[in-house]
């Protein structure tokens, strides 16, 4: 495993912090793509990577931080601010109330935002699992003998040189996690042009995404909340019920059909 790529001086680049902008810049490409075709200010696309990218980072860190508050108490606030854990669902959900902010302030529909960004969340989410790969972050599964598999590698494997390491052979769920966004990706890709009601692109993103990560849960170490199930699979669930609602109300949206940019002349002398 690869913690630290490399280093510029004194200065070490995290695999998964590298990987992360790389897939941010990934989807500010897609999403340009998307703004285009939809007829929207393509240069709006430079925005929702900033704001998306710092919303991403704020959001995941907040939502870690909640969930782990017994870690944070007393004198460890100033752990808040360094060493390692993200939370997917935090990031998601800040940077989409930003994005969306920044829309409304641009005068473009919330619902332009939501579906033509979703090609790029997954690719996103394929890089930063391929981080949580390469630096073996703990977001592993279970021992591969604790279910009675015997996969080859990468499938099981053991960490002993991660940022949280382990000497036991254990499922190796980013792999999987990654096949599944590559997957939901090209799925989303074939089908944008076809699912035109708003927000059911999204819909199907959260919906497919929520529930791969569902079951991606049984095999994985996350503590259970409640019956027998981790947080993430009771946000997952949450999330296939936001997914139904907006699939139920996207025909009732009306969405204005965006102008066209103002081409400009030049004087001719």
């Amino acid at each position: 495993m690869y913690p630290v790529l490399f280093r510029i001086g004194s200065f070490p680049v995290n695999a998964y912090g590298l990987l992360f902008v790389v897939g941010f810049f990934g989807g500010f490409f897609l999403i340009r793509r998307e703004f285009r075709v939809r007829g929207l200010p393509h240069d709006f696309a430079s925005t929702v990577l900033i704001i998306g990218m710092i919303s991403a980072i704020v959001g995941s860190r907040l939502f870690h931080v909640f969930e782990n508050l017994s870690d944070y108490s007393g004198g460890n606030l100033i752990n808040i601010f360094k060493g390692a854990g993200f939370s997917w669902y935090g990031g998601l959900l800040l940077s989409i109330a930003t994005t969306i902010y920044a829309a409304h302030r641009e005068n473009i529909h919330w619902s332009h935002v939501l579906d033509g960004c979703s090609p790029a969340v997954t690719i996103g989410y394929a890089f930063g699992r391929l981080g949580c790969f390469l630096s073996g972050d703990g977001c592993y599964g279970q021992p591969c003998s604790t279910i009675g598999v015997n996969w080859p590698s990468p499938f099981c494997m053991a960490f002993p040189n991660g940022a949280t390491p382990t000497v036991n052979v254990v499922i190796n769920t980013p792999i999987f996690e990654i096949a599944g966004a590559i997957a939901l990706f090209v799925y989303l890709e074939l089908m944008q042009r076809r699912l035109k009601t708003p927000t059911t692109l999204f819909a199907h993103m959260i919906i497919t995404h929520a529930v791969m990560r569902f079951f991606v849960e049984f095999i994985r170490i996350n503590p259970k909340l409640a019956l027998g199930l981790s947080q993430a699979q009771w946000l997952s669930i949450a999330g296939v019920g936001v997914g139904i609602w907006f699939i139920k109300m996207g025909p009732k949206i009306e969405v204005p059909v965006p102008k066209p940019p103002r081409k400009k002349f030049s004087k001719k002398r």
